[in-house]
């Protein structure tokens, strides 16, 4: 009786000692898988980390190259409108300039043409004239005055226009040469007071200034 007992205490013992020692190898299995996912997750965490700076640097660097490649572009742009302009400019000022030279040419003849009118006056003349001398030279003397109008309306169509200051008028050293200056007493200084040579500008261009006597 008592063998049977003990045999059946220790068949009992020995089952239970199984279930722990089981149960005891299930917990440390489950540990260590355990513990082994967390550090696959850590390695695979780190990993994305990393890629995810990688890829924000990558990020960072293409915004800061596209910004640089846009800011070129536009100064292209600018500098190539810029340069269009400019040369749209100095075609336009060949075609409005280009005739400047022969224009300085064509003055010294409206100068002679204007000194022959001056000199060609009968009504000026200070001895008197015979009646078929003085029709003849007043005469010519309108042919001169006519001709000079003409002149004057060709300049006038192609841009060139007369620099014509008058007595009393403010001295300009853009449109004015001051060839002397006198002293004249209640005149206000730094005017004009006595026009030796007209003045011609071609379009906004002064191509002549006028030569004054300016009050000192």
């Amino acid at each position: 009786m008592l063998v049977k007992i003990s045999r059946s205490l220790l068949s009992s013992n020995r089952g239970r000692c199984a279930l722990m020692l089981n149960k005891y190898t299930t917990e440390s299995s489950n540990n260590e898988s355990s513990n082994e996912q967390k550090t696959e997750k850590t390695e695979v965490t780190k990993n994305f980390e990393i890629q995810m700076k990688e890829l924000e640097e990558k990020l960072s660097k293409s915004e800061e190259e596209k910004l640089e490649l846009k800011d070129k572009f536009l100064r292209a742009m600018a500098e190539t409108e810029n340069t269009r302009v400019r040369m749209r400019k100095q075609i336009d000022d060949a075609k409005i300039f280009g005739i400047q030279g022969f224009c300085k040419d064509l003055l010294e003849v409206a100068d002679v043409l204007k000194l022959a009118i001056e000199n060609t006056d009968p009504k000026k003349s200070a001895d008197p004239l015979d009646k078929n001398v003085f029709e003849r030279l007043d005469s010519m003397h309108q042919g001169l005055v006519m001709t000079e109008s003409r002149l004057l309306k060709i300049f006038e169509k192609h841009g060139l226009v007369q620099i014509k200051p008058i007595s009393g008028d403010r001295f300009d050293p853009n449109l004015h040469e001051a060839i002397f200056r006198v002293p004249i007493p209640n005149k206000e200084s730094g005017t004009v007071e006595i026009i030796s040579k007209i003045g011609f500008k071609l379009h906004d261009r002064v191509i002549r200034a006028a030569q004054v006597g300016v009050v000192q």
